[in-house]
């Protein structure tokens, strides 16, 4: 079968009209890059210990894209890390996103320490394309670079604030969201090298996940998040990947070019809701894993 980017559609009617038959779901997001500028306890991509991989390639992910959109027809697609920023290449990233699939809302999310020197082409970026959704994460309250990039996106757009801290720009179709994070918590067991999953009723994880709707595409398979899209490679930087009690949780990523259309419909009818076997690996409120983010980040940047 030959994928295309969505460019030869002449316009979103055109889009919609030739991908209704298709599954929808309303969120994935991929790992841009696995680098962060912050290091911070609990991190559920575990950016905070520095992963290995670095940089994702822009080439290599374009065609699994082609593939995931010409099989699912998603409303919002997220690059996230790590810190998408630092990756050198990310500019790329965006403009081609944004030019081979226009009907797909881009969400980028970012602590905002590196905004600053790329906010120009960025921020062209959501006047030119639109249907961009720009997330900043503060994770150093008052820090000097993070209302700086927040006042260099508030002072380019004509905003209408829809609730506190969210703005949307109807002229360019665009969203902007600044959000505190003060409680993090203990995604798994011990430390790094002698991890265990919880093993805890799925439906009681669920209750306290922070990624509920946020699925995780990455090197062609569909995760049900990024904690345990993640979790073979953590595994392995640390010698873990033989040990039998993560057997159940490791290995399960759905390859976008050979899941059967039953079986991609049947994942995609699960988003929102609890994977009864996955989910046994996280915590339940009776694990008492929530505490106090901010005083826990590292600042690797030293900018604040």
């Amino acid at each position: 079968m030959e994928y295309k980017s969505q460019k030869h559609y002449i316009d979103y009617d055109d889009f919609h009209a030739h991908t209704k038959h298709l599954p929808e779901i309303q969120y994935i997001e991929t790992m841009v890059t696995h680098g962060c500028t912050l290091a911070c306890k609990g991190c559920t991509n575990y950016s905070d210990y520095g992963m290995s991989g670095g940089n994702v390639s822009w080439d290599k992910h374009f065609e699994d894209l082609k593939v995931l959109f010409n099989r699912l027809r998603v409303g919002c697609y997220g690059f996230i890390g790590g810190e998408p920023f630092m990756h050198k290449g990310f500019k790329d990233w965006v403009v081609n996103f944004k030019e081979e699939f226009p009907y797909v809302t881009l969400m980028v999310l970012t602590n905002a320490q590196m905004f600053a020197e790329n906010a120009d082409w960025f921020l062209d970026c959501m006047k030119r394309y639109g249907m961009i959704y720009l997330k900043m994460t503060n994770h150093i309250p008052g820090a000097e670079y993070f209302e700086q990039a927040r006042q260099q996106v508030l002072d380019r757009f004509d905003w209408q604030e829809q609730e506190p801290n969210l703005w949307f720009n109807q002229e360019h179709v665009i969203d902007f969201r600044v959000e505190d994070v003060p409680t993090f918590m203990k995604i798994v067991k011990g430390n790094y090298g002698n991890n265990k999953p919880y093993n805890n009723d799925p439906t009681e994880a669920f209750e306290i996940c922070n990624q509920k709707i946020c699925p995780l595409f990455y090197e062609g398979k569909l995760h049900k998040c990024s904690t345990v899209g993640m979790l073979d490679r953590m595994l392995a930087d640390h010698n873990q990947l033989d040990d039998p009690d993560w057997a159940p949780y490791i290995n399960q990523g759905l390859d976008i070019r050979t899941i059967s259309d039953e079986r991609l419909q049947a994942w995609v009818d699960n988003y929102g809701k609890p994977h009864n076997t996955l989910c046994r690996m996280c915590p339940t409120v009776k694990d008492n894993v929530f505490f106090d983010h901010i005083p826990m980040v590292v600042n690797k940047l030293g900018k604040v």
